[in-house]
């Protein structure tokens, strides 16, 4: 097999700002780099300006020897949208009645909330690529989930589930979404049966899953998320400062993390006017949408914390610049024991101090905890969170060089492509002794 072909479902993709696109972008261009054509499904670009919004300068990352194809969402951001021409009367005069309605409409192919109506044309549009050029291997990215029903459609042609998240149980909470033995139970352990593997970003979730559907365990894999080095990535000079910058970059996620937690801790350690002035910059959305009410932008550019500011959204090409501006990383994460974050393992590799607002059972202590320059809030409490903060900025008050050096190299292990680069030479082999022994394929996804 010269040079196999993989497509690859994954519904956000550049230009959208959806933090989904990161793993997404990584792994087509990991395929690409060892030796594989790939083709991306995903939808229409221009939906991403009422959604999310888009980012045009990560469609640099792109590989340009991916093939692209964009097909239409079949209806399914329809509730997303913000474009009110677009409105019927019955959605002006009785907006939940006309979601209520539209949510159950969508559920009739598949048990996922409009999501499901990208069904049919993701599946017509997988065909007529499989036709114009025979697909070796399919990996469908969920969510949502309804990619899943997708990638097994292709007869005899392999599959791959790369699961972001988790469909079973919430990864904030843990609490469980649907049973095994429940109707989606059922129909997720049927498309991990018929998988030549299923991937997840994290121990936890993986072990989770292992445990709920025990006789394929042996199919499921590891790969976690990573760093994409950026235009600018390098390493930080310990430079002493009394008035240090406090970084956050990413979807702050104001309702789920431990927000106003955090900004106790920030008045309390440095709130005081006879304390030495810190700052606190925000970059990126304050939701997945970067919708949030009049209020939770007044929280930061009030004056009321002093030192707090809120500066918008800034582009995936533009992170290493301001890495390069603050002396520290503030990572606050919401609660659960199945969060990494998409910004960990980024935050590692800027060989910056790193403060963390978070659960203590989070994913994201795992790969922390050998950090040198990992400064944790023991607890969620106003002096918790204030004693790590105070101490990073006792660190960049008088930093320790050789604790940079090592926090810096410590980092550049998180680089994406080291984890990819195995992952994706296992499928090669994989699907290379499939194609020798071509009924065992064809038993798999019939199962």
């Amino acid at each position: 097999m010269n040079r196999p072909h993989l497509l690859y479902i994954a519904f956000a993709f550049p230009p959208s700002s959806a933090s989904s696109v990161y793993r997404c972008t990584a792994v087509a261009n990991g395929f690409v780099d060892a030796g594989w054509d790939v083709t991306v499904l995903t939808v229409e670009a221009e939906i991403w300006a009422e959604l999310t919004g888009m980012d045009n300068q990560l469609l640099e990352a792109v590989d340009p020897r991916i093939n692209v194809v964009h097909v239409s969402d079949g209806g399914s951001e329809e509730p997303g949208r913000r474009d009110i021409r677009r409105y019927s009367r019955f959605r002006i005069e009785a907006p939940y009645i006309w979601k209520e309605v539209f949510r159950r409409r969508s559920r009739k192919g598949f048990p996922e909330d409009f999501h499901a109506l990208w069904h049919r044309p993701a599946s017509q549009a997988a065909q007529e690529i499989h036709r114009g050029k025979p697909v070796d291997l399919v990996m469908a990215s969920a969510s949502p989930y309804v990619s899943f029903k997708v990638a097994g459609e292709l007869a005899d042609v392999p599959y791959v589930l790369d699961y972001r998240d988790a469909w079973a149980f919430n990864t904030f909470t843990g609490a469980e979404i649907f049973s095994v033995s429940s109707e989606r139970g059922q129909l997720e352990h049927g498309y991990l049966r018929g998988a030549l593997q299923s991937w997840f970003v994290n121990d936890p979730i993986h072990d989770e899953y292992a445990r709920r559907y025990p006789e394929v365990s042996a199919e499921m894999r590891v790969v976690p998320n990573g760093f994409d080095p950026q235009p600018g990535h390098g390493r930080p000079t310990a430079g002493a400062t009394a008035e240090p910058r406090f970084g956050y970059l990413g979807t702050l996620q104001y309702t789920a993390v431990p927000l106003a937690e955090f900004l106790a801790g920030w008045d309390n350690a440095f709130g005081n006017e006879a304390t030495a002035p810190a700052h606190a910059i925000f970059k990126g959305k304050l939701s997945p949408t970067g919708l949030v009410p009049g209020n939770v932008l007044e929280i930061f550019n009030s004056g009321r914390h002093r030192g707090l500011a809120y500066e918008g959204p800034i582009s995936k090409r533009d992170v290493a610049s301001f890495y390069q501006s603050v002396d520290a990383l503030l990572l606050i994460l919401p609660p659960g024991k199945y969060v990494t974050g998409g910004k960990t393992s980024e935050y590692l590799a800027t060989g910056l101090p790193i403060v963390s607002i978070h659960a203590a059972d989070s994913a994201a202590a795992t790969i922390l905890r050998e950090y040198p320059l990992w400064f944790e809030a023991k607890d969620l409490s106003e002096e918790g969170i204030a004693d790590a903060l105070k101490a990073c900025a006792a660190e960049l008050a008088s930093p320790d060089p050789q604790r940079w050096a090592a926090a810096w190299e410590y980092g550049q292990s998180f680089e994406r492509s080291a984890t990819l680069r195995p992952a994706i030479a296992e499928l090669r082999t994989m699907i290379e002794d499939d194609s020798s022994t071509g009924p065992q394929t064809a038993d798999r996804n019939n199962t």
